[in-house]
């Protein structure tokens, strides 16, 4: 970039300088990007420059594995480590991943030995970007993504769906729910269509409150690369007409769910207060 300003305006000057990083963006990677609405012009410079340098780096990057990339720092064997030492010796590695910028994000419960076995005997040899980062930007490795948890997927999805219900913000762009359902009778049904049931639904009340779940069981089962399962629970709310007038919902639910491309989607489901007919 050329350092003399565009524009005296400091304002307009920043705007034009962001105009200019969207067109080196789209001549040096193809990538559009459009502008980022009302956005602070000072985030949007941040944002353009930062893109821009790892597009840039990325264009000629190498691969190298984690443990060179940090130094190929000294280290127990996990089976070397008591239950006395194993704590102190995953907290001097995870302070090491951090002063290089690595973080491991753990959806679920695990206990030390198993991060620190993780960390010293897949994550050190697995292969990433040889670049060097900016020091506001951090690289996160997803323990899931190694080992999927197909039981917290599953949990996690049902969350989903059931605040979504309860905020009545269940509509076709929830990620819990299939691009398509299966009814009982082989009615298939668009995720648009589903939409359109729900907001029948939730334009009757003006809320729900008092609102509880819990989830008694959740159960799946692979073939090959698919999957199919279910998780199911007990509901209770209220819910609010516009007159004022309360009524409890409560009852049994039960969500189907399968896995496509390692992503649990729910593709049939029976909820108190809802009906598909």
């Amino acid at each position: 970039m050329n350092d003399k300003p565009l524009s005296t305006d400091p304002e307009e000057n920043l705007r034009m300088e962001n105009e200019l990083l969207r067109l080196q963006l789209k001549a040096e990677t193809g990538a559009d990007s459009n502008s980022m609405g009302s956005t602070p012009a000072e985030v949007e410079n941040f944002f353009l420059k930062h893109v821009l340098e790892y597009e840039r780096a990325f264009a000629t990057v190498k691969q190298i594995k984690v443990f060179d990339l940090i130094g190929k720092p000294n280290f127990k064997k996990e089976e070397n480590l008591t239950e006395l030492t194993i704590g102190d010796a995953l907290r001097d590695l995870t302070a090491l991943l951090t002063d290089n910028q690595i973080e491991i994000d753990y959806s679920g419960t695990y206990d030390d030995r198993t991060k620190y076995r993780f960390i010293t005997e897949e994550l050190f040899d697995y292969e990433t970007d040889d670049i060097t980062v900016s020091s506001e930007m951090i690289r996160h490795f997803s323990y899931e993504e190694f080992h999927p948890n197909h039981q917290l997927d599953i949990e996690n999805r049902t969350e989903e769906f059931i605040t979504s219900w309860f905020k009545q913000t269940l509509d076709e762009k929830n990620w819990a729910i299939a691009d398509s359902l299966l009814l009982p009778d082989r009615t298939i049904l668009s995720k648009v269509e589903l939409a359109g049931k729900f907001k029948q639904v939730f334009d009757c009340f003006t809320a729900y409150t008092d609102c509880k779940y819990v989830i008694h069981d959740i159960k799946f089962q692979f073939e090959r690369e698919s999957g199919i399962g279910h998780s199911e629970g007990f509901v209770k709310y209220t819910a609010i007409l516009e007159s004022g007038e309360r009524t409890v919902i409560e009852g049994p639910f039960k969500l189907y769910l399968s896995l496509d491309h390692d992503w649990w989607n729910i593709f049939y489901f029976v909820f108190p207060g809802f009906s598909f007919q």
